[in-house]
This record gives structure tokens, sequence and C-alpha cells, in this order.
């Protein structure tokens, strides 16, 4: 288990699928993902009312501390019947079904959806390749706004080959995990 690190369900325990196929983003790297967004220039506008996308979403505690933080409605894209199971427990556990809406789907290709996103989390398994490839097939879609940030967890020594037309905004390195900041310019 792990606890939502702030807003409104902050210090609330949600559960992790169990084994080694899905590694949970700890409390401490959410806590500095969330504090560069609030801090951050390119956030067009603060959590309140904001859609979120949560791809490759294993425990859902990204999007969960979206919307403890006050983010409008989640949607969480996974393909493995024990992380989808452990999502909706955890949106049960927070009251959070109303908000929220969870997808069993490959994650390497977009959903078909009405939404559309301002903030989209990518935390896919270390040892997947073709990041940029995923990306920018999300980016295509239709699916985010004009000014959307992307989150993305990779293992430190990762390379990450992006397209001209992305940028990086902020990277931070906690122990064997980085996060980069990403926007479509």
């Amino acid at each position: 288990m792990i606890r939502i690190s702030g807003g409104k369900h902050r210090r609330k325990y949600i559960h992790t699928p169990h084994g080694f196929n899905t590694r949970p983003t700890s409390s401490r790297l959410r806590e500095s993902i969330f504090n560069i967004l609030l801090h951050s220039k390119h956030l067009p506008k603060s959590f309140i009312n904001m859609e979120v996308i949560d791809i490759f979403a294993g425990s859902g505690a990204l999007g969960l501390e979206s919307l403890s933080r006050g983010c409008k409605y989640c949607t969480f894209i996974d393909y493995s019947p024990e992380a989808i199971e452990t999502i909706t427990k955890n949106i049960q556990i927070l009251k959070e079904e109303k908000n929220t809406n969870i997808i069993k789907s490959d994650a390497l290709n977009p959903i078909n959806s009405k939404n559309k996103y301002d903030l989209c989390f990518f935390d896919p398994p270390y040892d997947i390749k073709n990041f940029s490839t995923i990306l920018e097939k999300w980016i295509k879609s239709n699916l985010m706004k004009e000014h959307t940030l992307y989150v993305y967890e990779k293992h430190k020594n990762s390379p990450l080959k992006l397209d001209k037309n992305i940028e990086v905004i902020e990277k931070k390195e906690q122990g064997i995990s980085e996060i980069v900041i990403l926007k479509k310019y």
C-alpha cells in the first residue's frame, strides 16, 4: 500500500498490484511531480477543473493524486486485469466513482474517447523501448488539448528521443527514476 501525498485525500492509503509487473510511483516522487506542476508557468490553470488521463495506470496513484488535489476528472488506462481491479478498489476507497473512468486497453495505442485532456501521465514499464512513438500516437489522437502537459516516468539511464515538436520543460531524478515533463509546441 502507498499513501496519497496531498489534497483532500492526503494520507489515505491505496492498494498497489501484487508482484513485480507494476512499479508504483513512490509518494515522494509523486510529491515532487506535483510540486513541479504547481509551480510551472506552463500549466495553463490550477488543478481545479483539469481533466487528466493516467496511461499505464497500474495502481492509479498519479490520477488519484490529481483528483485529490482538485482535478475534475480522470481516465485510467491499463491492460492488466490486476491493475484494473486495483484501480477500481482505490477509486472506491476514495469515493471518486463519479469523477473517474477506467478503460482496459493496450496503452501503446490511443483510446477512442470524446474527452480531451489537460494533463497526461505516462508510467510505462522501465524496459519500454519506443516511448517517443507511443507519445506521438497519443498527441496525434486528438484526445489532448493544445496546452496539455505530459509527465513521463522512466529509468534515469533510459535514453529519450523526442520529435522536434516536443519540448522538455523540466527533469527530476530521484533514485533510479527520472520524471520528464513535456509539452508540444
